[in-house]
């Protein structure tokens, strides 16, 4: 992902990521397209968007209390009236999604990942708030 800040930066999330993960393997699910559509309209309430998904998994998310963490991409129309944090820089590469406080959801090849982890989800929201400066 570019534009999220400095490669030392990220190496220090991801180290502040392994104790969360020592004490216990996170539950992780493979979902297809649209279980992971069901799961985001009916079992999340809060989502931040670090890039920007996929607009059919993006409706899910209208009715959600969203944050968005984009670089200088534009907004789409299915985040009207979203939370946009900008980290400047370049479009994001990629994206993910941080749910609820617990849940962590990636695409990962086809499928997508959900890895149920407050712990994993916590270190991820630090990170993102001290580079958008909360």
């Amino acid at each position: 992902m570019r534009g999220t800040g400095s490669p030392r930066a990220l190496l220090f999330a991801l180290a502040l990521l392994l104790p969360a993960l020592a004490q216990g393997l996170p539950q992780a699910r493979e979902l297809s397209e649209r279980e992971l559509y069901w799961f985001l309209a009916n079992r999340t309430q809060e989502v931040v968007a670090v890039g920007l998904p996929p607009a059919s998994l993006g409706e899910a998310l209208k009715e959600k209390r969203l944050t968005l963490v984009l670089g200088r991409e534009a907004p789409p129309p299915w985040a009207r009236g979203a939370k946009v944090v900008r980290l400047g820089g370049t479009p994001m590469a990629g994206w993910f999604l941080l749910a609820d406080g617990r849940f962590f959801v990636a695409p990962k090849g086809a499928a997508f990942v959900v890895v149920e982890s407050p712990e994993v989800v916590a270190v991820l929201r630090g990170y993102f708030a001290v580079a958008w400066g909360k």
